[in-house]
C-alpha cells in the first residue's frame, strides 16, 4: 500500500489504469537490481463506460504492449465505491484488526463494508500524527462487486492483475516514486485530474495520508460547448476547493509546509487550471514526469502516463 517497495524482478513490469474515456498502460524494463527504464507507453481512447467497450480496450492494450499469458500487471480501481484513509487504531492481531476496522469504517464509508475487500498496513510508530499511543493504520477498501467486475474483464482480456490499488493509494505511490531520494521532509501534494472527478492526495514521511475527491467535470469544462465564463467559474471553484482541502489538513493534523502541487492525469495542457490553483493556494504547480525521471526523453505529455508508470514500479509488494 503506502510507500510500496519496488519490485526487483528482472524483465518487464506492467501498469494499467483507465477512466471512461481512455486506457493508459506502461511497460517498464527492469534490470533486476532496482533500476527501471520506460520501454513503452500506450493510450487507447474510446467509450469505456460499459463492460464490452472496456474489454475490447484492454485487449487492444494487451496486443500493443505484447503482454504474454504469463505476464502479470498492476491495475487501479477508482469510483464511488473505493475508499482509502490513514486512521489511528489500537494494535490487534491480523484477523481481529480486520474485523474491528470493518466495524469502525461502517461509521464513515458510504457503501457496504461487509461485502467489500479490505486491506490494511500498520505504519511505522513515528509516522503521521500520534494519538494516545495507538498505531497509525493505512486502510484501503473496495466494493467486491466493483472489484470482481474489474478483475473479470481483465481476465477475459487475457490480463493477469496480481494487485489492484484503489486510486488514492496509487496516486500516493506515484508521489513517492516521483520524490525518490530527494531531500526534504514536508507534506507532498498531488492533484489527479480525471474526466469527471479530480482527487487531491497529501502524504509525507511524517505527515498523515489524506485524500479527497472534488467534482470537476474536466471533459465538460474543456469541451466545445462550454462558455468561457462558465469555464472560468468552474476552474476557480476547483482551485478554491483545493485551497480549502489544504487549510483543512493544516487545521486538523497540525501539519504545514506545503511546497508545491504536483499534477498528473489528463487535461494538464490547460494552463488556466495551473494559474488558478497558484492564485488560490499561493503554491507553485508542476507536472509529474516519471518517464523523464526514468531517463526517457521521447515521451510527450508529462503527467498523462505517470499513474500507469507508478503502478508498474509498484511491483507485487
Amino acid at each position: 500500500m503506502k510507500r510500496s517497495i519496488q519490485t526487483s524482478k528482472p524483465g518487464f513490469a506492467f501498469g494499467i489504469e483507465h477512466d471512461h474515456r481512455a486506457i493508459r498502460a506502461a511497460r517498464l524494463s527492469s534490470d533486476g537490481r532496482g533500476a527501471y527504464s520506460v520501454d513503452r507507453l500506450e493510450e487507447v481512447k474510446g467509450d469505456f463506460s460499459e463492460d464490452g467497450g472496456l474489454l475490447e480496450g484492454f485487449r487492444k492494450v494487451k496486443s500493443l504492449l505484447n503482454i504474454g499469458a504469463r505476464e502479470s500487471l498492476i491495475a487501479c480501481l477508482a469510483g464511488k465505491q473505493v475508499f482509502a484513509a490513514q486512521v489511528a487504531f489500537r494494535k490487534l492481531g491480523a484477523e481481529e484488526m480486520e474485523q474491528a476496522l470493518r466495524l469502525e469504517l461502517r461509521k464513515t464509508v458510504h457503501f457496504e463494508v461487509a461485502t467489500s475487500s479490505l486491506d490494511f498496513e500498520i505504519l511505522d510508530d513515528d509516522e503521521g500524527v500520534s494519538n494516545g499511543g495507538m498505531a497509525q493504520v493505512m486502510v484501503a477498501l473496495a466494493s467486491n462487486s466493483v472489484l470482481n467486475r474489474h478483475l473479470g474483464i481483465l481476465d477475459k482480456a487475457g490480463l493477469n492483475a496480481i494487485v489492484v490499488d484503489v486510486l488514492p493509494v496509487a496516486i500516493a505511490n506515484a508521489l513517492w516514486s516521483w520524490k525518490g531520494g530527494q531531500e526534504g521532509d514536508y507534506p507532498l501534494v498531488a492533484l489527479h485530474v480525471g474526466p469527471q472527478v479530480s482527487t487531491i492526495v497529501i502524504d509525507g514521511e511524517h505527515s498523515p495520508f489524506f485524500n479527497r475527491n472534488i467534482y470537476f467535470a474536466a471533459e465538460d469544462v474543456f469541451g466545445e460547448k462550454a462558455s468561457p465564463g462558465d469555464r472560468e467559474k468552474r476552474i476557480r471553484s476547483l482551485a478554491e476547493e483545493i485551497s480549502r482541502s489544504l487549510l483543512f489538513y493544516e487545521k486538523n493534523y497540525q501539519v504545514s509546509g506545503f511546497q508545491e502541487i504536483i499534477m498528473l492525469g489528463d487535461y494538464l495542457d490547460q494552463d488556466q487550471v495551473s494559474l488558478q490553483i497558484r492564485n488560490s493556494t499561493g503554491l507553485q504547480t508542476g507536472k509529474m514526469d516519471l518517464a523523464r525521471q526514468l531517463g526517457s526523453l521521447r515521451e510527450p505529455a508529462p503527467g498523462r502516463f505517470d499513474l500507469a508508470i507508478a503502478l508498474a514500479l509498484r511491483g507485487d509488494k
